[in-house]
């Protein structure tokens, strides 16, 4: 079938691309990721604030987005509610634990949605079940692709709070806020600009 002497070369040629495709597609990731960060706090400069700063500055941009909340088309606002709830569950989930402090958020946040106390224990089930499959998740987060700017705005400041509330900034947690903008259906270049003037609202 091959040539006994090219055969060698065939399998190494497979061999080489075997490695190098893997090591392509993780480069283009992190130029993504790299891209995306700069847009974002340095985990340095949130280290470097001081942690009543940051409440402060989180408390700020929680009632911004409550007050942007209530100012959206009646129309949409149940799937980016959905959206939203789901964003910041995988979020809260992306750095590889769910802390205390981003459940107790989300229950604050949906609670002050709703008008009604909300329990942070069924918070931690649902971003367990997140954690588990966050293809599934992302699909459930793609459903709301056709809402307005402003409601992708608001899921993504609400995803940003979560990755704040711990007071630190991974990695994990930058890429999965570029994979909910990715499934929300927003280029590159938008969800860059979008982050930038999240941070610059944050004040960091």
């Amino acid at each position: 079938m091959f040539d006994s002497e090219l055969f060698p070369i065939i399998v190494a040629l497979f061999i080489v691309a075997a490695i190098l495709i893997p090591c392509i597609a993780l480069f283009i990731l992190y130029r993504r990721y790299q891209k995306l960060a700069k847009t974002l706090p340095s985990p340095f400069t949130i280290q470097q604030t001081g942690e009543k700063t940051l409440v402060e500055r989180q408390q700020a941009l929680t009632s911004t987005l409550l007050e942007g909340w209530a100012k959206l088309p009646a129309d949409e606002v149940e799937v980016s509610r959905h959206a939203l709830w789901t964003a910041m569950l995988l979020e809260a989930a992306s750095d590889g634990s769910i802390d205390h402090r981003e459940m107790k958020f989300v229950a604050d946040l949906f609670g002050r949605m709703s008008g009604e106390k909300m329990n942070f224990r069924p918070v931690i089930h649902a971003a367990e079940l997140v954690e588990r499959d966050k293809k599934s998740a992302l699909g459930e987060i793609a459903k709301a692709r056709g809402v307005s700017d402003a409601s992708k705005e608001h899921i993504l400041a609400g995803a940003f709070l979560v990755t704040i509330c711990d007071h630190a900034l991974t990695e994990g947690e930058t890429a999965c806020l570029g994979d909910i903008a990715g499934a929300l259906g927003i280029s590159q270049n938008d969800r860059k600009a979008i982050f930038a003037g999240i941070t610059e609202r944050f004040g960091l």
